[in-house]
């Protein structure tokens, strides 16, 4: 085994560790702080990701497919909390997750019978689509190294 190997594994597993955290640090914070059992969280993301996806493969343009993207998320987050979320804090924890249990099959169906069934696949932006040159011999996927990027800033400012 090489070093170069063993550098990509351990910055790999420090990427997917940084992503494990994003995610729990937004349920924590929701779970714990708001003592809210809100499991619709994903069908947001989702919405979010398959609204960017088709706004890229349409625009050209992965800032403007974000923006957008997390402006209509923001908009679809605001009327569940309204029209929905608001009625639940008062509830007990089981008729939270029921709820957003249902939340969820709903915008299953919602995204099935917008987009289908199959994947919808955008391009990669130009700028994260070329490996970087760490040191010579280690190239490593500009993304990866976003994503390692706003995992520790995250880790800095919820620490602060």
């Amino acid at each position: 085994m090489n070093s170069i190997f063993v550098i990509e594994q351990l910055m790999n597993g420090v990427g997917y560790g940084l992503m494990l955290f994003l995610i729990a640090a937004g349920l924590t914070l929701v779970f714990g702080i708001m003592d809210t059992m809100n499991l619709a969280h994903g069908s947001l993301f989702m919405v979010g990701a398959y609204l960017a996806a088709k706004i890229h493969v349409a625009s050209g343009s992965m800032l403007l497919a974000v923006g957008l993207a997390i402006g209509v998320t923001m908009l679809v987050a605001w009327l569940l909390e309204v029209f929905i979320m608001r009625f639940l804090y008062q509830r007990d924890h089981l008729a939270q997750v029921l709820a957003t249990f249902g939340i969820i099959l709903i915008t299953d169906d919602v995204i099935r019978a917008i987009w289908g069934v199959a994947p919808v696949m955008a391009p990669m932006a130009p700028s994260l689509s070329q490996p970087i040159e760490l040191f010579p011999g280690l190239f490593y996927p500009a993304y990866r190294l976003m994503l390692i990027a706003i995992g520790l800033l995250v880790a800095l400012l919820l620490y602060l």
